[in-house]
């Protein structure tokens, strides 16, 4: 008798296991039906680099040459003369650069509006919130009143927000483009005397200063032929050495010098001038670092955002609150980011990191990195496979 009343107990509290799990499962079925919430991200145009690592040794120093860049842009004044007296860092001509220009002033009256809005929204909290603190208290509709209000005031908090967020965004945007112009203006690498000044020279082959060099060291290299198509007088260069792990040093690739043959392949050497002040003396090995872009304005989306299937790769897009799958072919790998070559355009937005539960034509709710207020090109590191192209 005692044993029949325990298995009826233990299959009663079976059966109520079983339809608490059931219950359990119906609330979860019911959450994974609701709109889930997925953020953002917008395909960016990036410059992709390569990084080049030549053997270099320390060598006498020789004289500097400067000769045009023309993706720097025209050059538009000349800063010394024959003769004169230079050191580290003197300015010796200055590009010109409309385009560069352009870009600082559409950003610093962006700029100016963020700033504007975000002052108008704050000081439409504060007049809101005076209006709430003036409401009576014993009117009936006052709480409806100070609930509006209260929607009014969080909606201005939000609008200020995103101001203040979309100025930051600027901020960074002009320190990067600011930087960029003061690379407009060339110096000199070494101390010594200008020899020459051709005003007005458009043509490469014709340094537009020389400067005849009193420092005691330069580095020269070689580079295969396939390197030496990426690069050209006037790359900045990073310089290690195994002799001081873990320190670095800034230089500038400052000519090329004819090539040579080695074994039937064509070898061309370079000069490297140092653009601060280092320990080296003559003999010492060295290693060159140079990063040339390889290709320019790519557009490129967070590689988490790309979906594999197969052969095949996508990315989720949002239309009207629903996922919808675009198709994308792609490009170069480096960091965190992947070229898109087709499929979405710039400022186009793909879900960040889709997850397996995410099917098409699934409702969502979004969040959204900012995008981006002109086509910049934002410094990205290279990866192997990059390197490779």
């Amino acid at each position: 008798m005692r044993k029949r009343i325990l298995m009826t107990g233990l299959a009663v509290f079976s059966l109520l296991l079983l339809a608490f799990n059931i219950w359990i499962f119906s609330k979860d079925e019911g959450a994974f039906a609701r709109a889930q919430n997925v953020h953002l991200a917008p395909a960016r145009v990036m410059d992709i680099k390569r990084t080049i690592v030549a053997e270099g040794a320390v060598v006498p120093s020789e004289n500097e040459k400067f000769y045009v860049q023309e993706k720097l842009g025209y050059v538009k004044e000349i800063a010394v003369k024959e003769g004169d007296e230079v050191t580290l860092g003197t300015v010796l001509f200055v590009y010109g650069n409309a385009e560069l220009d352009d870009k600082i002033a559409d950003l610093q009256q962006k700029k100016e509006e963020y700033t504007v809005k975000e002052k108008h929204y704050q000081e439409m909290q504060t007049e809101l919130q005076s209006q709430a603190d003036a409401l009576p208290v014993d009117e009936p509709d006052s709480v409806k009143k100070k609930a509006d209000l209260e929607k009014e005031q969080s909606e201005a908090a939000m609008k200020s927000e995103l101001a203040t967020t979309r100025a930051a965004a600027v901020d960074t945007q002009l320190i990067q483009l600011n930087e960029e112009k003061e690379n407009l203006s060339i110096k000199s690498n070494t101390t010594g005397v200008v020899k020459s000044v051709n005003q007005g020279s458009s043509d490469t082959g014709v340094p537009v200063v020389e400067v005849v060099s009193t420092d005691d060291v330069q580095i020269n290299g070689e580079l295969d032929e396939k390197d030496s198509m990426l690069v050209q007088s006037g790359e900045k260069t990073t310089i290690v050495s195994p002799a001081l792990p873990g320190k670095k040093w800034e230089g500038t690739l400052a000519e090329f010098r004819e090539a040579t043959k080695v074994k039937g392949k064509a070898i061309f050497p370079f000069t490297v001038k140092f653009d601060q002040e280092h320990p080296f003396k003559t003999g010492q090995a060295v290693k060159i670092e140079l990063k040339p872009v390889i290709k320019e304005d790519a557009v490129v989306i967070p590689e988490t955002a790309l979906m594999k299937e197969k052969q095949k790769t996508s990315v989720y897009m949002v239309e009207k609150g629903y996922l919808k799958k675009v198709p994308v072919k792609t490009g170069l790998e480096y960091g965190s980011w992947i070229e898109i070559t087709s499929g979405i355009k710039y400022n186009n937005s793909v879900v960040s990191n889709p997850t397996p539960y995410l099917t098409e034509n699934t409702e969502v709710f979004t969040s959204e990195t900012k995008k981006d207020d002109t086509k910049r090109k934002d410094p990205v590191k290279d990866t192997k496979k990059a390197a490779k192209q």
